[in-house]
């Protein structure tokens, strides 16, 4: 694995040896911003779902569907503009090669709503099983918005305001919940 670095002026990133351990090698390997719309996706779904008191499985299921559906148009999308690209393979075959690339966005949606079924599990009614799933989020958007700075040689103090800011998205859907419910 590499890290990249700018180049001079108009030639693009340089590489040189990562120093990062596997969590952040995996990350960066694992298209981060795929992972991170997952999350916002998953947890903007468990807040809007958890507002009827449905039954943990039908949240979970809807905001799971919700995921799959922005999954699914995401890889559409990038079937037809890879088009503009010059890319002459078929749809199906550039519809395959996009949703190997993009199951970041399944993978990035799964863990808040793991977390909230787990949290239903252990006796939290929905909308608490829900905030519990949304603080994950954002615990987990700030994670990995500080981890990606870090890696990008971005100082302590920078990179944490970095990582708030990434994990203040998670803050306003949380507080759209609370305005909604």
């Amino acid at each position: 694995m590499t890290d990249r670095e700018a180049g001079p002026a108009g030639s693009g990133p340089v590489t040189r040896p990562s120093r990062a351990g596997p969590l952040v090698q995996w990350l960066a390997a694992a298209d981060p911003a795929g992972l991170m719309y997952g999350a916002i996706i998953s947890a903007t779904a468990l807040a809007s779902a958890s507002l009827h008191d449905d039954g943990p499985t039908r949240v979970a299921v809807i905001a799971m569907g919700v995921v799959v559906i922005y999954w699914m148009a995401d890889l559409y999308v990038h079937a037809l503009s890879v088009r503009f690209d010059g890319d002459t393979r078929g749809l199906l075959h550039r519809l395959g090669s996009a949703a190997l690339h993009k199951a970041s966005v399944i993978k990035g949606g799964l863990p808040a709503i793991v977390v909230y079924v787990l949290a239903h599990a252990v006796g939290l009614e929905s909308t608490t099983a829900a905030y519990v799933a949304l603080s994950f989020s954002v615990v987990l958007l700030t994670v990995v918005g500080y981890v990606g700075a870090r890696q990008a040689d971005t100082p302590r103090r920078p990179a944490l305001i970095e990582g708030m800011g990434a994990g203040f998205l998670g803050v306003v859907i949380m507080v759209a919940k609370s305005l909604l419910h």
